[in-house]
Formats: structure tokens, C-alpha cells, sequence
């Protein structure tokens, strides 16, 4: 290349500062004319010293000496650089990662670095952390609107790149054979108007072969900035988890409206609804949406399902999405098509949870669907059919008083039954005799009649109903005999007079009569009676207390009753192996709960245990009796562990005293209970092991409100109680020798 070609302008870097400026000054723009230059003469103009003139020479001397030097630096600082740089990306990338090559290569040429760190921490490009405009403005030298106007720039600058022009500032421009493949997929991607986050990333995985897109989230961000499309805040559309693009920013109110009444009246509707449906449905809130907002938002919300049938689109909210439990059941039961269980309900609204993110674990009592008029219950069968449906739902009473007048006659239960029962399949037996036998009349040969009939069927023999003997005593008379051993305990000689008795006891309960008290004073297995002069009661020698208590709570039977509820649970092979046999445990239980201590919160504990246990052994009769013994057994269950902890650690039983600490904190000091926090668990991930089932259940149910249980069946009430006494022999079995060691001292001392 001749001197000629080459401008000062293209090698500046090499001349000397001093000469450039008088370059410009004289408009000398080649190398040739440097070396052209008299320097007499050009000494001769102003502002030209002796220093200039040595400076020029010597630059005049190297230009002779090194035009190659010159040409070769001419080239390279006036090449023009096609993007990526590395042209063998082209063909091996695809298109995510040839942007990413392009604009690494384009940010590598930028003079500055903060330009560069601005984009990059901006956008968290290639791993970079995330920072904000005023972020930055604390890291760069720069105020927080200075950087907006330099990423704006960059953008701009950058958006000119990649749609195929050059940048003349930094001599580059994308290759041209790429220009028309990124239009493209600005094209493709505008065309859709609204979309989703991860629906853009799922685009380029399924349209351009991006498999790694999921990692290129950064870059798919920076590209929505680029093509100028409008991102959704987080509080304007909080009814769904999308993060949501416009790609036209005048829309985005009016689409974000749209979406909204789009999932409000999915969720109300709770059944698929095909397009013109939802549009009619929607706009009858709100005329002004559009058409195409509504359509957009049907198709892009990830809250929103959509169905095809018989060349038919339907869009419904997912199952997951639905406000409740009932909006659940109904979609079930509507799916279904015929009336289905209770249990069978529940079974399937978890089952399509668990392939959710929803955490939320049903049972019938949460369904909350008995006051849902949706909702119609087929009467004493457990199976629930809708609102409208075809179907026999009449009461029990009205469908065994419909099946009598239809017989006609005196029947048996067996001809009542069979004849409910061609109406609904599902009716229990059991159901039908107990209403039967409620509300209508037995007359000779085991048959019923209406009450009604009575007059009717004169001439038959009525059948009197057995009544229920009673062969336990009342509860009053129980605790009237404890609080009278207690009374006489605490006096001298263990005697006091009939009368006085009479008269302290009497106001403690209503039944106290004095009628009674001479009852109860016949108890000769309790009570001895002086007539000498006024009549004097006394307790039977003190050598017998505790036979007097072992009468009171009739331990022998409960405990029999009490080993065969839980001797499955120590039996089974997830329960530990303890040196004491399961009896020796429960007699011990027996005897620590009867031990005295000088805590007043204690006391109470026979009778609330011992006392209650008695009572739903031989006592409860019904759901009712069950779900109140329920109710005493877990409240216990708070002072039954704190006594432990009182035998086995003093210093944590007052710190828990002190600070009114509740059952999960004496559950933690009392740490071979449940070392592995199965109390904070649900009933499906508790573990079997070392009676995890049993922690989470009682203290599940401690802690929660119990009215719920007032649905539940005599199997559910059993199931929980009987987990209360496991837990309670449990924590006597784990610290056996403890509470052995304290019963033995006290009993000698």
C-alpha cells in the first residue's frame, strides 16, 4: 500500500500528539503528505518551534523506514467486523446461542468497560448477578438516570445491529446471511401478541431446536427489552403465577382486564365453557373488553385448561386453580357423571392434587359440601349426587314410609329393605332397622306398621320394646364416692360425721341429695358406719386405699380392655423392643398416674384418665359419648406428659411451668418421644416407626379444633382414642425405669 492510501486518521495511535493537532490544523490527512512536508518552510508558520520541526523529522524518517508497519496497522483498525466473530458458530448453533455469541462479541468491542458491566448486570447476562439502575449508580461513577440513557443507547445501538445495520462507531455488523433469520423470529414471536414467560421458552425449544433455552432465561429477557414488548408487573396481574408479555405496550391495560374476568369467571363456572360461551359470559361484566384480549388470555394463561372435543375447543380453570374444596367435588361428581361416595370423592380430589404443587391434603370433613346447596346428600348411604340430577334423594324416614304404604301390609325389615334398596342400591341395612325401628310400630311375627295403622291392625299383638339396661352406675354417684374418699382422706381418723358430710358435699352438685349420701354410705366396700351415738362415717382401714381406688377406677377390667386395644401397636414391627412386658407398662401407667406430687395440676389427672377410661369402657353408648371421652383424652394429654417431665427432669418441667409452654415444647424435652418431629407431619408422610402415626394423629388433633369429629364414625372416634392410649403407654415404656424409680421411693418413704 502506497503512503497515500494511508490516513493519519487510521494509525493515530502512532503519531505524536503534538504533530496531530498541527496536522489538523494544516489539513495534512495522508502519510504522503507528512512526508512531502519542507520542514524549512513549514518551520516558517506560526506556532511552529523547534520541537515540532525534531518531532516531524523523526516521524518523516519512520514513515520511510516502515510503510508496511503503517499499511498493516491501516488494515486492521479500518476492518470491518462481522458478527459473531467466530464464524464457525453459524453453522453448529442455534439461534439462542448465536445471539448470545453476537452480542458477547458486540459488548467485547465497546471502549468502555461500564457500558459493558451496565448491560451485562442489567439483564444478569453470561451468569452475571442482577442489579438495578440505582444498584448501579452506587457501583459506577455515574448517576441512576445517566446509566438508564446508556442502556437505552445500547439498546438502540444493538436493535440497529440485528436489524443489519452498521455500527459505525465500533466498524461491525451481524453476518448478513443471519439478518433474515432474526427478523424472522422477531416476526414470529410479535405475531402472538400475548404470552407467557415460559411459553416464549417453551417456542424456542419446540419451534427453533433450542433444548438449552431453560438456561438462556437472561438472554430471552433481554430480547423482550430489544423487540420493545411490554412486561406485566407482578401486583397488576396478580391472578396468575405467568409472568406476561404484551408485545404491544397500548394493549396491555385492556388484555390485563380481560385476564383477569377471564380466570374470576372460570373459577365461578367451574365447568368447561367453549369459546363463545366464555366471551358472552365475560363481557356480561364488562362490554368494553374485546373479543381478542379474551381469546388471548384464554390461550396463554397457564391457570386455564383447554379441552378439544368433536372439533370443539373448551377452556376450564385446572383443577388445582378452583377456589375450594366444594368447586372440587362438584367438577368430580360432574365428570363422573353419577353420584359417587364421600370417601371415593375425597380419594380423587387428592389423587389430582398430588400431581400438583398444592400441598393441601382433604378428608370428608373438609369437603364442607353438607351445606352446599350444589350438593344433595342420597340420605344414610354416604353417596352425594347434584342439584338437579335425576335420582332418588328423598330422606330415609320419607323413603321407608313410601316402601310401607306401597306394601301395604305389615312387613319385615327384609321386605322394607329390598324394596328401599331397588331404588337406591346403596342404602345400608344397618340404616334402614335403626329409622325402622325408630319411627314405626313391631307388631307379632316381626313385622313393623306405621304409627298411624295402629288403629288399623288392632287385632295384632304389639311388640314392647326391650329397654336398655343400665348396669353401670351414673357418673355423678362415681365421682360423688371419689369426692367423698377425698373428703374423709383429709380428716382425722379418716371420720367424720354423717351430717357434717351431708352438709360440706351436698352444694357440690345437685344430685348430692341426702337421700343419696345414706346410699352411698352403705358401701361397705368403701365406707364403715358408727351408730353409737350420732352416726359417724369412716373410711375402711387405711391398708385398703388402694383397693379402694382400684374399686373406683375398676382397673383390673380396663386394663384388659386397655391391653387388647394397643397390643397390636406393640406388636407390630415397627414398634421398639422393651425389656418390660406391655402389662408391666400398663400397670406402671396405672401407678404413676395415681402417684401424688406436689403440683396442683396433677391431681386432677386420675379422674380425667382413669376415671374417663372407665367411663368409655363400660360406660359410652353412642358417637356422642365417644367424641366428649375423645375430646378428655387428648386435652390430657398435655398434664399427663408434664407429670413425666416433672419425674424426669425438674429443671425442664419449670422452665415449661414458667413460660407456659404447650404440648410440642414438653414433646421436646421429653426428646425419646419423637426425636424425628413426626408431630409436625401429615397423616400421609408420618412414619410408622416408634409410633410416629399415633404423635402426629393426637397432636394433629390436640391442637385443631375437634367439632369436625362430629361427623365422624364410631371406627374414626375408636381409632383416634385408642392412638391417645397408645401414646400414653408409649411415653411410660420409653422412661420406665425413671418413673419405676420415683413410684418405688415414694411408696417407701
Amino acid at each position: 500500500m502506497e503512503a497515500s492510501e494511508i490516513l493519519l486518521e487510521n494509525v493515530k495511535e502512532e503519531v505524536p500528539s503534538i504533530l496531530m493537532k498541527k496536522f489538523e490544523t494544516f489539513q495534512i490527512r495522508s502519510l504522503q503528505d507528512v512526508v512531502s512536508i519542507d520542514l524549512n518552510k513549514f518551520s516558517q508558520n506560526r506556532g511552529i518551534g523547534r520541537a515540532v520541526i525534531d518531532q516531524l523529522a523523526q516521524f518523516q524518517l519512520d514513515i520511510i523506514n516502515n510503510v508496511d508497519h503503517y499499511t498493516d496497522l491501516q488494515l486492521q483498525n479500518t476492518k470491518t467486523h462481522l458478527l459473531p466473530l467466530d464464524e464457525t458458530v453459524v453453522a453448529t448453533s442455534n439461534i439462542l446461542d448465536l445471539i448470545s455469541e453476537i452480542l458477547t462479541d458486540y459488548l467485547n468491542l465497546l471502549p468502555k468497560d461500564e457500558h459493558r458491566g451496565i448491560i451485562n448486570h442489567l439483564y444478569g447476562l453470561k451468569g452475571s448477578d442482577i442489579f438495578d439502575l440505582d444498584d448501579l449508580s452506587h457501583y459506577y461513577p455515574l448517576s441512576k438516570e445517566r446509566i438508564r440513557q446508556i442502556r437505552h443507547y445500547q439498546l438502540q445501538e444493538i436493535r440497529s445491529l440485528f436489524y443489519g445495520n452498521y455500527i459505525s462507531s465500533l466498524r461491525c455488523e451481524i453476518r448478513p446471511e443471519l439478518v433474515e433469520a432474526f427478523s424472522n423470529l422477531q416476526k414470529h414471536i410479535a405475531s402472538k401478541r400475548v404470552f407467557a414467560f415460559n411459553e416464549l421458552v417453551e417456542t424456542f425449544k419446540d419451534n427453533y431446536a433450542c433444548e438449552n433455552a431453560s438456561s438462556h432465561s437472561a438472554l430471552i429477557n433481554f430480547l423482550i427489552d430489544l423487540w420493545q414488548f411490554s412486561k406485566c408487573g407482578k401486583v397488576e396481574s396478580i391472578f396468575t403465577n405467568a409472568d406476561l408479555i404484551v408485545v404491544d405496550e397500548s394493549n396491555r391495560g385492556s388484555f390485563i382486564k380481560a385476564a383477569d374476568r377471564t380466570i374470576r369467571m372460570l373459577k365461578k363456572k367451574i365447568i368447561p365453557q367453549n369459546k363463545m360461551q366464555a366471551i358472552i359470559e365475560i363481557k356480561k361484566s364488562n362490554r368494553s373488553l374485546q373479543n381478542a384480549n379474551i381469546l388471548d388470555a384464554l390461550n396463554v394463561l397457564p391457570e386455564i385448561e383447554i379441552l378439544e372435543s368433536n372439533d370443539q375447543t373448551f377452556y376450564q380453570i385446572k383443577f388445582e386453580h378452583l377456589s375450594s374444596a366444594a368447586d372440587r367435588a362438584y367438577r368430580i361428581l360432574l365428570e363422573n357423571g353419577d353420584p359417587m361416595y364421600i370417601d371415593d370423592i375425597v380419594s380423587e380430589i387428592n389423587h389430582r392434587l398430588a400431581h400438583t404443587s398444592t400441598s393441601k391434603i382433604y378428608d370428608r370433613h373438609s369437603l364442607a359440601i353438607a351445606a352446599d346447596s350444589r350438593f344433595v346428600s342420597m340420605a344414610k348411604t354416604g353417596f352425594w349426587t347434584l342439584k338437579g340430577w335425576k335420582g332418588n334423594t328423598e330422606r330415609l324416614e320419607d323413603l321407608i314410609k313410601n316402601a310401607l304404604h306401597r306394601l301395604n301390609k305389615p312387613s319385615t325389615y327384609e321386605e322394607i329393605y329390598g324394596l328401599i334398596k331397588s331404588e337406591r342400591p346403596n342404602i345400608k341395612e344397618k340404616s334402614v332397622r335403626a329409622i325402622t325401628g325408630r319411627d314405626c310400630l313391631k307388631v307379632e311375627g316381626n313385622k313393623w306398621i306405621l304409627p298411624e295403622w295402629k288403629q288399623k291392625y288392632s287385632d295384632l299383638a304389639f311388640v314392647k320394646r326391650k329397654k336398655r339396661v343400665v348396669t353401670s352406675e351414673p357418673e355423678y354417684k362415681t365421682e360423688q364416692r371419689a369426692q367423698l374418699i377425698r373428703y374423709l382422706d383429709n380428716k382425722d381418723g379418716n371420720k367424720e360425721l354423717a351430717s357434717k358430710i351431708i352438709k360440706d358435699l351436698s352444694p357440690l352438685d345437685r344430685h348430692y341429695t341426702k337421700v343419696s349420701f345414706y346410699k352411698l354410705f352403705e358401701q361397705e366396700e368403701y365406707f364403715v358406719k358408727d351408730d353409737q351415738s350420732k352416726l359417724t362415717i369412716s373410711l375402711r382401714n387405711q391398708e385398703s386405699n388402694v383397693k379402694i381406688s382400684i374399686d373406683q377406677y375398676n382397673w383390673k377390667e380396663v386394663s384388659v380392655k386397655l391391653n387388647r386395644d394397643i397390643v397390636g401397636a406393640f406388636s407390630d414391627h415397627t414398634s421398639p423392643n422393651y425389656t418390660n412386658s406391655l402389662q408391666e407398662t400398663i400397670q406402671l401407667f396405672y401407678e404413676f398416674i395415681l402417684l401424688e406430687t406436689n403440683e396442683s395440676e396433677f391431681k386432677a389427672l386420675p379422674e380425667r384418665i382413669l376415671g374417663n377410661m372407665k367411663k368409655y369402657y363400660f360406660d359410652s353408648t353412642d358417637n356422642i359419648d365417644k367424641l366428649n371421652f375423645l375430646k378428655q383424652f387428648l386435652t390430657s394429654t398435655d398434664p399427663l406428659f408434664k407429670k413425666v417431665l416433672f419425674i424426669v427432669n425438674q429443671a425442664d418441667y419449670s422452665w415449661i411451668k414458667t413460660h407456659k409452654k404447650g404440648l410440642g415444647d414438653i414433646i421436646e424435652k421429653l426428646n425419646k418421644l419423637d426425636p424425628t418431629r413426626e408431630r409436625y407431619k401429615d397423616a400421609r408422610t408420618a412414619r410408622a416407626f416408634k409410633f410416629g402415626k399415633q404423635i402426629q394423629s393426637v397432636y394433629f388433633y390436640r391442637n385443631n379444633d375437634t367439632h369436625g369429629a362430629n361427623d365422624w364414625t364410631v371406627a374414626e372416634l375408636t381409632k383416634t382414642i385408642t392412638d391417645c392410649f397408645t401414646l400414653y403407654i408409649f411415653a411410660c415404656a420409653e422412661y420406665y425405669s425413671e418413673l419405676k424409680h420415683e413410684i418405688t421411693q415414694h411408696n417407701n418413704s
